[in-house]
């Protein structure tokens, strides 16, 4: 429903000025937003229930965990799943079992339509993601990866990636931009963490395993269940492993050598915190060093891991930050606040291009520091579509919201995208042109 057969293969391409990066694509031209949903910038397009069919009338749910994803070079198709959860004593986090958990649900925008993926779901704070190629979706178990084809085949079974019975308390994962490899953060024990390296196509046996004590020996989970939450990232070269955790710790790992390569909040940022385990991406422009990183004193920073330096920073945001993440050329950064506020930055000095405020934009909007105070996050997970012109944000109370941000693309994106709805990423390879200009096609990075 919504997403073509051609996602059933996928092209993996090589960068000229960066030869050491290799990126996997569906091998489908660009399909871009719905022009008839188009919107002034600033505006909500669109409200997604989570579950369209059920209807929430026990007041003892507190929040709805939930995750969304665009999907890989189809902007028509939104992806999520969600789990709910009760808050005891204004700390601990129960799951709510008797609801339906975890089911994973596929939205297409173009004609409305939804629906629940059959036999795809997904158990703690959900973490779903489709593999680069458009073929594979993965959800996260306690202690395995489930994959499923994107186009349903009830013959094709579900397979369990990177089992391990030793592990059984998974905390989140990420799938490397080659589409290759799959980085699991695992609460190993009652106070250590691991990170797991699997190869796509491996079931039991990681490629590497650290144990973060091992490499930052400060970091612990928290003691109470539900509270040590995770967040993983890969850099844009799959080299590197960027790990947030919600005790205010940003580390990044190389993997391949199994040594950490820094501790941000110690070796560069130490007079403050990771604001959240989301609260950071990687510069999809760098291939490894560059990230951006929000804090707990409200303020964004730049950062260069490799040379441990902070490059520049934001005026104060205002409020805290939910999460964030870059669009998919670097053009911008977005922000998803605390105070019900989407801000989009600069990517290159970090100046506001727009600010959305969500409580006149959708009033329906009730912000979770009137239900529960400040223990849980108003925006749970953000989505950006590949010219980075919409948004998607999860939000607590078991709703996505499309908005519109900036619709106003300079002259060389306008022509990239315009490229890419007409050619496969096969045949970007075929082109007459420079690498550079290839490269750039392919959204390769561009600087160490």
């Amino acid at each position: 429903m919504g997403v073509s057969t051609s996602t059933l293969k996928g092209y993996i391409a090589h960068g000229h000025s960066c030869p050491d990066v290799v990126r996997c694509y569906p091998s489908q031209t660009l399909t871009k937003f719905p022009g008839h949903k188009g919107k002034k910038q600033g505006e909500l397009i669109e409200i997604l229930q989570i579950l369209p069919k059920y209807c929430v009338e026990n007041p003892t749910i507190d929040v709805w965990w939930t995750f969304c994803q665009f999907f890989p070079n189809n902007d028509n198709i939104i992806i999520s799943t969600s789990t709910p959860f009760q808050i005891l004593h204004g700390i601990q986090w129960k799951k709510v079992s008797s609801l339906p958990c975890g089911k994973v649900m596929q939205y297409n925008l173009d004609n409305g339509k939804s629906g629940v993926i059959p036999q795809a779901s997904c158990k703690g704070f959900p973490k779903l993601q489709i593999n680069p190629d458009g073929r594979k979706l993965t959800t996260l178990d306690t202690s395995s990866i489930h994959e499923h084809l994107v186009v349903y085949n009830p013959g094709h079974p579900i397979i369990h990636r990177a089992r391990d019975s030793h592990f059984t308390q998974y905390r989140d994962y990420a799938t490397s931009a080659n589409g290759r490899y799959h980085a699991i953060v695992a609460k190993a024990s009652s106070n250590v963490y691991t990170l797991s390296v699997y190869g796509s196509e491996t079931v039991l046996v990681p490629d590497a395993v650290m144990k973060i004590p091992d490499l930052y020996p400060d970091i612990k989970p928290p003691p109470l269940p539900f509270t040590d939450r995770a967040d993983v990232k890969w850099s844009p070269d799959s080299r590197l492993v960027a790990v947030g955790f919600s005790t205010g710790e940003l580390i990044v790992v190389d993997w391949k050598k199994g040594q950490g390569v820094c501790s941000v909040f110690e070796e560069i940022l130490s007079d403050c915190d990771l604001q959240s385990p989301s609260t950071y991406d990687f510069d999809p422009r760098s291939q490894h060093c560059v990230m951006a990183v929000a804090a707990n004193d409200t303020v964004l920073y730049i950062i260069n891991t490799e040379k441990k330096k902070m490059l520049f920073s934001s005026s104060d945001l205002g409020s805290c930050v939910d999460c964030l993440k870059y669009s998919y050329d670097s053009n911008c950064i977005v922000s998803a606040l605390f105070n019900l506020k989407i801000k989009v930055l600069d990517a290159d000095d970090l100046n506001l291009q727009l600010e959305i405020d969500l409580t006149v934009v959708c009033p329906d909007f009730e912000d979770i520091l009137l239900k529960l105070g400040s223990i849980a996050p108003n925006t749970t997970c953000l989505s950006l579509s590949s010219t980075g012109e919409q948004a998607a944000i999860a939000c607590w109370d078991r709703k996505i919201r499309v908005m519109q941000l900036l619709n106003v693309l300079n002259l060389q994106s306008l022509c990239k995208f315009a490229i890419q709805r007409f050619v496969h990423p096969s045949d970007i390879e075929k082109l007459p042109l420079p690498h550079l200009l290839k490269d750039y096609l392919y959204s390769f990075p561009f600087n160490p």
